[in-house]
Formats: structure tokens, C-alpha cells, sequence
């Protein structure tokens, strides 16, 4: 049995389906996308945080998850979004263009078209203008010229993603601190010269500290810290290496 339904009633029933996205504003300040339903947003403005519906409302998809904060930007809302988010996620310094349509992604504006995007402009922050030009980035990795929004964010960075030779330098800035304190240029003057044998000495004492430190190389292609020979030769890969080598050719 085939039931049919008016073009008129069927358009009555799409209107019932509304978006149920929205932005709001975090008690911390940050702007986030969070459900704009009744019960979600009474339990947000219990947390107090602040629903700005003024900016719309939309659907969630992947491409929403990949743009947050386009359909803000796009209604005018980039005055909303305080100065620690737009430095801490880079915004500033990479500003993204936005739609000119003024149409949030529903089930009636599913995708932004070519049309949208004639004449897009990239977002302007004025929030921005008297912030410290020592927080502007970007802060570019010493290893890989990646940029980063803050400099604890580079620092974080490239002490995990460039151990060994982030290691490199703080050695070496260590040695040459240590060569200047020698020659009485890191602070008070000393009262006697230094000698080339107490420039040495000091270079052997660093360079023992760093060796003590660093990794042995096993003969089976793994290595381990000082202390760690009996540990190491109990694992897997030693044992397997043992006994790949007893088996006879």
C-alpha cells in the first residue's frame, strides 16, 4: 500500500527538522560548537557557559568538524573569540577565508558552492591590535621550520619531535656557558687567567656528565642507558639476536 503525502505537507514536515548546532561561549572564554537543544543548553547555562545564537544555527558533519568556526566567522562573530584562543590555535597568523552567502550548512545549504565563496575575504580579528608583538608569531622550529602559534608550543614540539639534536645544542650551550664562566666572562672577573689545562679540565667534566647520560649501541642493534646492560639483554630482540647468532650456518 502506498501512502502519498502533498508537496505541501511534506513541506511542513522538512521545516520541523531544524538545526541542532550552535555556538557558545565557555565559562573560560573559549568559543566551542556544542547540541542547541533545550535540555542542552539549560545544562550549559548551568555551567555558565553563554549560548550565542545570535551567530545561527546548523547541522554537524565532517566538514563543520574540519571548519569550526567558519559559520561564526562568517555571520561577523570573529569579534566574539577572545585573544588567548586566536593566539593559542594560530588563528592570527593564518587567518581562513569564509563563505560570502551568510548560509549555515543545513539540509538546505548542504555544501557551499562557487558562488559562495566570489569574493571571500580572509577574517580580521581587531581584538588583536594591542596585543604584545612578543606573543606574535609564527614561531618557527629551529629542525623543521614548522610554525607554531606560541613559543611554548614550539618548545613543546621540538622536545618531542627533535630529541637528539635539540640535546645537541643544549650541550653545546652548556659547554660554551661553561668556557665563558672559565674565562671570567659570565660574571665577576677572576683573579687568575685560565690555563689551557683548566679549560680542558672543565670540557672532560661536562663531557663525562653528557657520555654518562647517553645510550650504549648493543652488538645486536638495540641500545641502553647506563645500568640497563643486564635489563636489556633479558628482553626479546637481544634474546632473539642471541639466538639467531647460535644457530649454526
Amino acid at each position: 500500500m502506498t501512502t502519498q503525502v502533498s508537496d505541501g505537507l511534506a513541506a511542513g514536515l522538512a521545516r520541523n527538522i531544524q538545526p541542532t548546532f550552535c555556538y557558545y561561549r565557555q565559562s573560560n572564554g573559549w568559543i566551542t560548537i556544542s547540541p542547541s537543544t533545550r535540555l542542552e543548553r539549560l545544562k550549559y547555562v548551568e555551567q555558565g557557559w553563554t549560548c550565542l545564537d545570535a551567530y545561527g544555527f546548523f547541522d554537524m558533519g565532517a566538514y563543520t568538524v574540519s571548519h569550526p568556526f567558519e559559520g561564526l566567522f562568517m555571520m561577523g562573530g570573529a569579534k566574539e573569540m577572545s585573544v588567548e584562543q586566536i593566539i593559542q590555535t594560530g588563528l592570527y597568523f593564518d587567518p581562513p577565508k569564509v563563505p560570502v552567502c551568510r548560509q549555515h550548512l543545513t539540509q538546505y545549504h548542504r555544501a557551499h558552492k562557487a558562488d559562495c565563496w566570489r569574493g571571500a575575504q580572509k577574517v580580521e580579528f581587531p581584538q588583536m591590535a594591542g596585543v604584545s608583538p612578543d606573543l606574535i608569531g609564527p614561531f618557527i622550529c629551529d629542525f623543521c621550520q614548522r610554525k607554531m602559534p606560541t613559543k611554548e608550543a614550539r618548545q613543546q614540539h621540538q622536545s618531542v619531535a627533535h630529541t637528539k639534536p635539540l640535546g645537541d645544542v643544549q650541550t653545546g650551550t652548556s659547554l660554551g656557558k661553561a668556557l665563558a664562566e672559565a674565562m671570567g666572562k659570565a660574571g665577576a672577573p677572576v683573579a687568575v687567567a685560565p690555563t689551557q689545562d683548566m679549560l680542558l679540565q672543565r670540557i672532560a667534566e661536562l663531557e663525562a656528565k653528557v657520555s654518562a647520560s647517553a645510550e650504549t649501541v648493543c652488538e645486536c642493534g638495540g641500545s641502553y642507558k647506563k645500568g640497563g646492560s643486564n635489563l636489556h639483554q633479558r628482553t626479546g630482540r637481544h634474546k632473539k639476536w642471541e639466538e639467531k647468532a647460535a644457530q649454526p650456518a
